[in-house]
């Protein structure tokens, strides 16, 4: 109905008609109305979401990240650090590792006179870095001959068997940056030769994480022997993504021993393979996930289970 007709000219049947297919219309339009303000409504409780209001994670709130609120009630502790935080601000040292002195001119800037000898009136300290750039050692392996003919080499020190190679020292700052500090492997070959001129292959990277564990076996064991006799453990796992895949890091820990896993499965697969949990005979504190409750109810683990939650 583009144009409305002349109701005078219409008869009354036509004007019937005409009004039921007016009502026709106001009922359609009048569901359509209501299913868009549906719609609306459902879009923009999903634009209010974030991770205070929904099971959301923090990192998908992006710009509309709501403002932070402190737990600390107002009044009740005063701002800055708290008696006996010890501050990490920078002291003077008794003896600076390089001294600059800056002498007054030779004339007196009023008189002109020559001014005698000056002395020390203040001083300031600047803590700083020192230039940073690798140190290279030659290891020379010597030989003399014997008055009978024999030949006699001096012996390379342990460790030194490459023509060229890293130190330990260079090693261990790359297993540190890749493992403690969690940067990424390409980031950390970049950082060596950013900071310290010596560019590093990632390949080299992974091998020296590698050495790492294979040198570190023996201590990681110990700890996870050492927590299957604890009286009282604390478990946790986290996912994270290995290779593309999801895996997930196993934590076992107490007050002075921390041990850390990594396995594709999340449950007693994991523990399994571990062979930490099914001789530990203390009490396992955790937070009521369902693979440590199955594991103890399944696999007939003596395991003394309290909920964290």
């Amino acid at each position: 109905m583009d144009e409305l007709p002349d109701l005078d000219r219409l008869s009354v049947a036509e004007k019937d008609d005409l009004i039921r297919t007016l009502w026709s219309m106001v009922r359609t339009l009048s569901a359509q109305v209501t299913t868009l303000q549906a719609k609306v409504l459902d879009l923009e409780a999903r634009l209010a979401q974030n991770s205070r209001n929904s099971s959301k994670p923090p990192s998908s709130d992006g710009l509309s990240k709501p403002k932070p609120k402190s737990l600390r009630k107002r009044g009740e502790r005063p701002t800055g650090g708290q008696k006996g935080h010890k501050g990490h601000t920078l002291e003077k040292v008794a003896k600076a590792d390089r001294i600059v002195r800056h002498a007054p001119p030779a004339q007196c800037n009023a008189c002109h006179r020559l001014l005698p000898e000056s002395w020390v009136v203040e001083t300031r300290q600047v803590f700083d870095l020192p230039p940073l750039r690798f140190e290279v050692t030659e290891h020379q392996i010597l030989a003399a001959r014997c008055a009978c003919g024999n030949i006699c080499r001096g012996e390379s020190p342990d460790g030194i068997v490459s023509p060229v190679q890293y130190g330990p020292s260079v090693l261990a700052a790359v297993v540190h940056l890749t493992h403690h500090h969690m940067m990424p492997v390409k980031r950390t070959a970049s950082l060596m030769g950013d900071f310290f001129g010596l560019p590093m292959a990632e390949a080299t990277v992974l091998a020296a994480s590698e050495d790492a564990r294979l040198r570190l076996q023996a201590t990681v064991d110990s700890i996870g022997e050492a927590l299957q006799v604890a009286k009282v453990a604390h478990a946790d796992e986290t996912s994270l993504r290995v290779a593309g895949s999801l895996y997930w890091m196993h934590v076992l820990a107490t007050a002075m021993l921390t041990w850390v896993g990594c396995h594709p499965k999340r449950g007693h697969e994991a523990f399994d393979a571990f062979a930490i949990l099914p001789h530990f005979l203390g009490t396992l504190i955790h937070d009521g996930c369902n693979p440590i409750v199955n594991c103890s109810a399944n696999t007939g683990c003596a395991i003394p289970i309290i909920c964290a939650n």
